[in-house]
């Protein structure tokens, strides 16, 4: 299906926001900027539904290529 590119261009772009120091809805701090955490990253990949057998281990993922 079309959700694997799908949740990988968003996880890229969710770094670069990170990275950045774009705040989300569930940042603490936002003088601080963002942490990557669990909920930080579930917060941002939110709006990219997948049904697919990665849908559970994206936040796995995501955290074992973060900075």
């Amino acid at each position: 299906g079309f959700c694997t590119p799908g949740q990988i261009c968003a996880a890229v772009a969710m770094l670069e926001e990170v990275k950045a120091g774009v705040p989300s809805h569930v940042t603490p701090h936002l003088m601080k900027g963002p942490e990557m955490s669990s909920v930080e990253i579930r917060e941002r990949m939110s709006g990219n539904l997948c049904r697919c057998g990665a849908y559970p281990r994206i936040v796995e993922a995501i955290l074992d290529v973060a900075p």
